[in-house]
Formats: C-alpha cells, structure tokens, sequence
C-alpha cells in the first residue's frame, strides 16, 4: 500500500465538493420527503460516513494502517447506497472523489479494471430501480469522470515520486562532494605534513648535530667567543626542530573530517523532519571510509523517516564509545502494531555496517524508532 500524503489544497477541494453535493442532496430530500421520512435522515446518516471515511483514508499521517483499506470500501459501499436513496445521478460525484483515491492504494492497470465495475452500479440502480432512460449514458459519462480523476491522481504521484527522488539523489550528490572535497584537503594536508617532517625536520636535526659538534669543537680549542655563537645558533636550531614537529603534529590532527557539515548538506531546503544533530567532542573522524558508512546511514534513515512517517524532526547522534563510534538515529515515528519488517533500506544499512565490522540494532522505544550503530575504529 502507497502512503496516502494528500496536499492541503486538494483535501479541502475535496471536501468543498463532499460539502456542495451533500448539500443539495439534503436539502431535495428533506424538500420532496419531509422531516417524518426515515429517507433523508438516512441520507444524513451515508453522507456523513463519506466524509469520516475520506477524512481517515487521506490522513497525512500513518495512523490507522489496519483500517485505511476497509474505510476505502467502506467509502465506495456508501457512495453506492446514496444512489439508491436518490434519484440525483450527480451523487455519483461521490465515486468520482473515490476514484481519485485508488492510486494511492492500488496499482495503475487495477485501477483501470476496478474504474469500470465501479461505473456499473450508476446505471443499474438509475436504469431499474428509478426506471431512467439515460441511466446508462450517464453511466458512462460518469465513468469518464473517474477515469480521468485517476490518471490525475496517478500522474501527481508519479511527479511527487520523481521530484522527491531528484532531491534525494541532489542531496545525496551535495553530501558526498563534501566528503570528496575534504578527503582532498586532508591527503593534501598529511602530504604536507610528512614533508615537512621528512625533508625540514631532517635537515634541522642534521644541522642541530653539526653545530652541537662544532660547539665541542670550539671549546676544545679554547675559542669562547666562537662558542658562544654557535651554542646560541644550536639553541635556535632546537627550537625551529621543536616547532617544526609542533606544527605537524598540529597538521595531523586537524586533519579529520568535518562530518557535521556533510550531514547538514543531506537535510538541506528540507521541508521535514528537522535536523537535531549531537557530535561528542572527543569525535574526530579521520578515515573516509567511516565517514561514508555513517553518513550513508544518516542518509537511508532520513530517506525512511520522509517515506513512512510525519515525523517533524530526526535526530542524530555521534559519539566515541571505547574504540568505536556509537551512532544514534531518532525518529518520532508512531508504533506500528505489526512487528517491523526489514526493508531494502534496513537491510543495505546492516550490510554496510557489517562489512566493516560494526553492529547495528534497530527497534521501537518510547519516543519513536531507533537505530543503533556501533563502528569500531580503523587501527
């Protein structure tokens, strides 16, 4: 079943037409049968339950899963009914707004077949029971309606999936130039800072010998002034060897990546769910290919939580447990009553945390559904 996300706009265009032809049907009921008529009070009653089931089968959130399908059928059994308490054919308005719901939970080609069975009790009910010549005609008239509502229903959910897919793979494209872009500048910093190790720190260790040697030297010889100098010239060469190797070891370690920023490049210009991001301090991560891992989580959790929940924020947390990194995904994703099942996006995340010999659990809590990484550390 496709998660129904109805747009405002179109819900409440929905129920403006629910709200119109209920209406004049009411009102032409209670006109024609009066007040004492058990007919329009049962007209009251199927018009009502149109509008619960509409408001629960297009809910944007995923609560009730279990009865979205039932309701669905419920929905066409009262279109169907309101025909034969009427005699108006444009209470099949209520099937056209039905229709429009089906690509939501069916596949296209069932759609089409269930489009012309669900045409047919307009003309039966209108050609035998209210004796109308044009019942057929109308039929088919009002099955064009509710083809077209479908198409338009499934073109809006083949653009919001190809939409939602360029973004995806956009956001996906902007994270990943980030982490290129910073492994670059880190190979070029530890390129950097072995040269200056191996070539400058050698010389001045190399000079630092010669001028303590010429120091002996120039005591030996009695040469007071000369050794002054040279011992002065030897203090300085320890020096610049001291802050030659304090600037590489400075080099190395801020070499590790800025993970924080590739995270943010996956939530960007998103609607929802926020990004509520915690790094440790003591977190420095200098190895690509841990910071793809669990970026690639990061990203496959939020591709899930935007796919099956309404959940308004994700958060991430990154911390150093011992030799590994413990990463904690987040959501506020509503309990689901049957047990959860491991999708594409669950299993490639267990597959790519294996292979580098890490641990991943995942679960319902009480604050919603989390996933639980565990990354050891590259030695």
């Amino acid at each position: 079943m496709k998660i129904l996300k109805f747009f405002d706009f179109e819900r409440t265009s929905a129920l403006i037409t629910w709200l119109f032809v209920s209406s004049s049907a009411l009102y032409y009921s209670f006109s024609h049968y009066g007040v004492s008529s058990s007919r329009p009070w049962l007209t009251s009653a199927v018009v009502g339950g149109i509008a619960l089931c509409f408001s629960v089968v297009t809910r944007r959130d995923m609560s009730f899963p279990q009865w979205r399908i039932p309701l669905l059928v419920t929905l066409y059994v009262l279109s169907v009914t309101s025909l034969f308490l009427l005699p108006y054919s444009y209470l099949a308005i209520f099937l056209v707004i039905w229709s429009a719901l089906l690509p939501y939970y069916l596949a296209w080609k069932i759609c089409l077949a269930v489009s012309v069975i669900a045409a047919l009790p307009l003309g039966l009910i209108h050609s035998f029971y209210w004796q109308d010549s044009y019942a057929l005609l109308t039929a088919a008239l009002f099955w064009t309606f509710n083809l077209f509502a479908m198409m338009m229903s499934n073109v809006a959910i083949k653009e919001k999936v190809a939409r939602e897919k360029s973004d995806e793979l956009n956001r996906q494209l902007t994270s990943a130039q980030q982490l290129i872009r910073q492994a670059g500048q880190q190979d070029e910093r530890l390129r950097i800072a072995r040269n200056i190790h191996d070539v400058l720190g050698h010389h001045l260790t190399a000079l630092t010998i010669n001028l303590q040697v010429a120091s002996h030297k120039a005591n030996a010889s009695g040469l007071d002034e000369v050794k002054a100098h040279v011992d002065q010239c030897h203090s300085l060469a320890k020096l610049l060897l001291s802050d030659v190797r304090e600037a590489v070891s400075d080099i190395r370690e801020n070499a590790a990546l800025d993970w924080q920023q590739a995270v943010r490049a996956l939530f960007k210009d998103l609607p929802r769910p926020s990004l509520q991001l915690s790094i440790a301090d003591n977190v420095k991560i200098e190895d690509v290919t841990t910071a793809d891992t669990l970026l690639r989580c990061v990203q496959e959790s939020l591709t899930n939580t935007i796919k099956h929940t309404q959940s308004a924020q994700l958060r991430v947390s990154l911390t150093k447990h011992k030799n590994s990194y413990w990463l904690k995904l987040q959501d506020e994703q509503v309990q689901a009553e049957s047990p959860v099942k491991k999708g594409n996006g669950l299993t490639g995340m267990v597959e790519r945390v294996e292979q580098t010999g890490g641990t991943m659990k995942f679960g319902f809590n009480n604050q919603g559904f989390l996933i639980d990484i565990l990354l050891p550390e590259p030695i």
